[in-house]
């Protein structure tokens, strides 16, 4: 699996950084939130973690063309974080909504096809706003969820966890 890859003697360049890979700043400041808070729990991270096949191209095109759009077409883990052997998906959106769940599930399928003897990975998402009718349906799927207030570098003592 290939992405943005920096381990946990990397996490204070980490959290000065203002962008992260493929993110937008809103994105950014949401992960930089996360990190703060939970970046010592993980040996390494990775970022942009791409999976899946992507879409199937014809052969007729050229070579270069062909290694662009199956890199861009395949989906795309927004953080992959490992403790040990464990791995742990972290999807970040400035509003979570219901669609949040159906990505990161396919992420972890993928995932799990990739590496079919790695452990089910813990299943994380992030953000600065929900509601409770979102919260509740993820959390039924066993998926932690976090919200960070902009106006709380941090999220508070529980590090944002709801």
């Amino acid at each position: 699996m290939e992405g943005y890859d920096f381990t946990k003697d990397d996490l204070a360049q980490l959290i000065l950084r203002r962008f992260y890979p493929e993110r937008t700043q809103r994105e950014s400041a949401v992960l930089r939130d996360y990190l703060l808070a939970h970046g010592a729990e993980y040996d390494r991270f990775s970022f942009s973690v791409r999976v899946g096949f992507g879409q199937v191209l014809s052969p007729n095109l050229l070579p270069g063309i062909r290694r662009s759009t199956n890199f861009s077409s395949r989906k795309r883990m927004d953080m992959l974080g490992w403790q040990g052997n464990s791995p742990t998906i972290v999807e970040v959106k400035e509003r979570v909504t219901a669609a949040a769940l159906g990505q990161i599930l396919t992420y972890q399928q993928l995932f799990l096809e990739e590496l079919p003897d790695a452990p089910p990975p813990r299943l994380v998402i992030i953000g600065r706003y929900s509601d409770q009718d979102t919260l509740r349906s993820l959390a039924s799927y066993g998926i932690d969820v976090y919200l960070y207030d902009p106006a709380v570098a941090a999220g508070g003592a529980d590090g944002g966890r709801v």
